[in-house]
């Protein structure tokens, strides 16, 4: 093999061996996350159950994605909760995620938490369509998220609740030796074609 093809090759491992460290997000670790079972299977309801359930056409809402399935809440006079414990790695970076649809009707509320702590507080929110919501938390190796909900006069919509890892972003070091290997490969490339 030439010198040229082993600078060509190099120059392609360097470039293509820092890809694979862009960011990405893992497998969903909550159970039924987007409802399509069409039911509360991996979920555990607390509070106020009442006028809280999963359908695929219901007050008006259809599901976000294209399961159809999302949950419907509309608990009367106190609140009603949705929550799920997942196991995790200790130190590590996860993406809570999950889509909200809210008619503006009063009162109602609608909280979500991390481990207890309160990420989101929304009251007699109108949202006008499927609004995505998404947090970083770190994992402690069991971790829990909850949904607190109330809505007296109508319904609201939850859809596509995920937790998923998330990779770090590459350190700048990581795109100079990319670049250096694109730049050495081009250059490879261009002497060959003078040849």
């Amino acid at each position: 093999m030439h010198s040229r093809h082993w600078v060509v090759m190099v120059a392609l491992v360097l470039a293509l061996g820092t890809i694979g460290s862009v960011a990405f997000a893992d497998t969903n670790l909550l159970t039924n996350g987007s409802f399509q079972t069409g039911d509360f299977t991996g979920w555990t309801q607390g509070g106020n159950e009442g006028a809280t359930g999963v359908s695929n056409d219901f007050d008006g809402y259809t599901g976000e994605d294209a399961d159809g399935f999302f949950a419907f809440l509309g608990p009367v006079g106190s609140d009603g909760t949705l929550s799920q414990s997942f196991s995790d790695v200790s130190g590590d970076s996860y993406a809570f995620s999950f889509w909200y649809n809210a008619n503006g009707t009063t009162p109602s509320d609608f909280s979500a938490y991390w481990d207890g702590t309160q990420l989101l507080s929304l009251s007699n929110a109108s949202t006008d369509g499927w609004v995505n919501y998404t947090f970083t938390e770190t994992g402690t190796g069991s971790d829990g998220i909850q949904f607190d909900f109330r809505d007296d006069p109508a319904y609201d919509a939850l859809d596509n609740a995920s937790v998923a890892g998330v990779s770090p972003i590459p350190e700048p070091s990581s795109f100079l030796l990319m670049g250096s290997g694109l730049l050495g490969l081009a250059g490879a490339v261009r002497r060959r074609l003078r040849n």
